[in-house]
């Protein structure tokens, strides 16, 4: 027996938003009428927050945010910040250092900016990563800015850095070999697609993100219904009440989910919704 879900902890891509990086409607109907009758909804993403704000426009809906994987929790599209963990310096240093050795393209995400590094690398990658393009964009008040310039990036680029994203092929041996130069910082470390690795703050997951999330909300975890399908969602799905890994899942979040929604390309989430919040009522 499913617990009263109070909130929905929702991954973005290959979850709530389509192969093509659109929501399907069933998702955007679901949402907005579980938020009509009361439920909380909470975006978590390894996405920058500037982005999933303007995400959050677009579904119509008014979350809770955990960015970076939760490495910055916010109560709103216009905040406050409840939370921000980030690296010290020396620690982004050694990361950045290990990143430009691997000759692998990365990113460091931090407040208002992504800087790339090994940019030179970006193009080897074909048209996945195309849209890194420098420049600023986002909202009145909310900018965000795409670097590719290495001084900034060793100046104020690994200031109170959120997390480190390494990019490759898919399972790139490269991602293993920075896995174990750097095991001994105990990172949190975790995989947004089999095309890259990510480095957070220790203690800092989509796990942690959620037991903020509950406390922010006021509801238990055993009341949270949380949506995934790559494994940096595992730990979200295990710190919920009610786990659902998406069919296009990679196995290793399926075997820690409670439940198996249809895939994304079908509107799964809200599908899910429909069935087990909504009262079998299409909104």
């Amino acid at each position: 027996m499913r617990p009263e879900i109070r909130l929905l902890a929702l991954d973005i891509d290959g979850t709530l938003m389509d192969t093509k990086k659109r929501f399907p409607e069933i998702n955007v109907r679901a949402l907005r009428a579980c938020e009509a009758q009361g439920v909380r909804i909470a975006l978590v993403s390894g996405r920058s927050f500037e982005m999933m704000r303007r995400f959050a426009r677009e579904l119509g809906v008014h979350p809770l945010f955990a960015a970076c994987n939760g490495a910055r929790i916010e109560a709103g599209e216009d905040g406050p910040t409840l939370a921000e963990h980030t690296f010290s310096r020396a620690g982004a240093e050694r990361v950045c250092r290990a990143l430009e050795d691997s000759g692998l393209y990365f990113n460091a995400y931090s407040r208002g900016k992504c800087c790339m590094g090994n940019p030179h690398v970006r193009p080897s990658l074909g048209e996945r990563y195309a849209h890194h393009i420098p420049g600023v964009t986002g909202d009145p008040g909310y900018p965000y800015e795409t670097v590719c310039d290495r001084e900034r990036l060793w100046g104020e680029g690994l200031e109170r850095v959120y997390k480190f994203v390494a990019m490759g092929a898919p399972y790139d041996p490269g991602f293993d070999r920075l896995c174990a130069e750097l095991r001994d910082m105990n990172l949190s470390v975790s995989s947004a697609s089999r095309r890259n690795v990510e480095f957070m703050p220790p203690g800092v997951d989509k796990g942690s993100a959620v037991r903020a999330l509950c406390a922010a909300a006021n509801v238990s975890p055993q009341q949270v219904m949380a949506f995934g399908d790559q494994t940096n969602d595992i730990p979200m799905l295990l710190a919920s009440g009610w786990g659902v890994a998406m069919e296009n899942a990679e196995e290793a979040v399926k075997r820690a989910a409670r439940q198996i929604a249809p895939h994304c390309d079908l509107g799964g989430v809200g599908r899910v919704l429909i069935e087990c919040v909504l009262g079998g009522e299409e909104p």
